[in-house]
């Protein structure tokens, strides 16, 4: 007589007999690499199968339908270095696909000590079905891809500095000492004929230091050629938002257009908090009984986005009567340092005022 297989372990049996799944709800652990995935699939509780397979989208697809008939998938998986390609691919063949932060995911002892791919799969379906995962903001595709240019500028604005910063590093090393117009990080043209002057006193130096200055000088191209094409993105599609965003004493063409790209729809957060909460203007508590620890503004934040408000918050102190008058009185009970993300966080209210509701912003009125 012929064995019937159980639903814990049909997926492995040959020749099997398919189990109807219809109306059934199964959960979708999926532990995202390279070269493949990481699958456990979870219902009422019972792991229906734990394996690896070929990193391909509609090869998982194709096996989750044919391994369990009618059923109703929930995936999810965690934000990694290959994006939202798994989840849009998913959600356009109809199973519900969410995207976590890694560091949302509870983590027992056990399950960091004996860390697995099966584990990681297993703890994400079972935390799914449990309900304690909540997802993260998957972008539009088309902005996701914008907003790679903005990304790019940013970091051939550090490549320069280090480039900056290693010429300046072979001088001192080799003892040629810097003239005090150029010394603070003046970059002129005669500054870089200064060096290639130095560089055609010594013919054994003069190799490594031109071709220093040679990538510093295609590194500035690039980045005017990237300029360039963020101003067409701004003076189009995003030129309303732009001008408005720019009305905000502080904020800078640059500077909006990375609120825009980054942040995506202003819509999608419920209120200021969630917004704040997403720049990262809110502090870390560590609270126990009678002890209550603040530990300051939060180490979780949008690193990009935080670091350009504050410094467009300095800018705003400069021009804006009202955040001057604020700045003031919060300095008098605290360090400037501190103040200044107080301002931030007013420009960031201000911001998002302007956004929602199109009036440009007046400069001087108290928000």
């Amino acid at each position: 007589m012929k064995q019937q297989a159980s639903a814990t372990s049909e997926t492995q049996v040959k020749d099997r007999m398919i189990i109807d799944f219809s109306g059934k709800l199964i959960y979708v652990g999926i532990d995202v690499h390279q070269k493949d995935y990481q699958v456990a699939k979870v219902h009422d509780g019972i792991c229906l199968g734990n394996h690896r397979m070929s990193a391909d989208g509609d090869l998982l697809i194709k096996h989750l339908h044919s391994h369990y008939p009618g059923a109703e998938f929930k995936c999810v998986y965690e934000s990694c270095a290959w994006g939202f390609n798994l989840q849009r691919k998913l959600t356009a063949a109809g199973v519900q696909c969410m995207v976590v932060h890694a560091a949302d995911v509870s983590t027992s002892d056990k399950e960091r000590k004996r860390k697995t791919d099966k584990v990681d799969a297993l703890k994400l379906a079972r935390t799914l079905a449990a309900g304690e995962l909540k997802g993260i903001y998957v972008p539009d595709e088309t902005i996701q891809k914008e907003r790679n240019l903005i990304r790019y500028r940013s970091r051939l604005m550090r490549d320069i500095n280090r480039s900056k910063n290693r010429i300046k590093s072979l001088l001192k090393y080799q003892g040629i000492e810097i003239p005090a117009q150029y010394a603070k990080n003046n970059w002129s043209q005669n500054f870089l004929t200064w060096i290639e002057q130095q560089a055609a006193k010594d013919e054994l130096l003069a190799d490594t230091l031109l071709l220093m200055l040679d990538q510093m000088k295609l590194l500035r191209q690039l980045l005017v050629k990237t300029e360039g094409k963020l101003r067409e993105l701004r003076n189009g599609k995003y030129a309303v938002k732009v001008k408005l965003a720019t009305s905000v004493p502080g904020i800078g063409a640059t500077t909006a257009m990375q609120f825009l790209l980054e942040a995506g729809d202003i819509n999608r957060f419920k209120g200021f908090d969630a917004l704040n909460d997403f720049i990262g203007f809110c502090p870390d508590t560590d609270s126990s009984g009678e002890t209550d620890r603040d530990r300051g503004i939060t180490t979780r934040r949008h690193k990009q986005l935080r670091s350009a408000l504050i410094e467009s918050a300095w800018q705003a102190i400069r021009v804006d009567p009202a955040l001057m008058n604020s700045y003031q009185e919060l300095t008098k009970r605290m360090k400037g340092v501190h103040a200044i993300i107080r301002i931030a966080r007013k420009l960031l209210r201000r911001l998002r005022a302007v956004l929602l509701t199109g009036i440009a912003y007046q400069k001087g009125v108290v928000a």
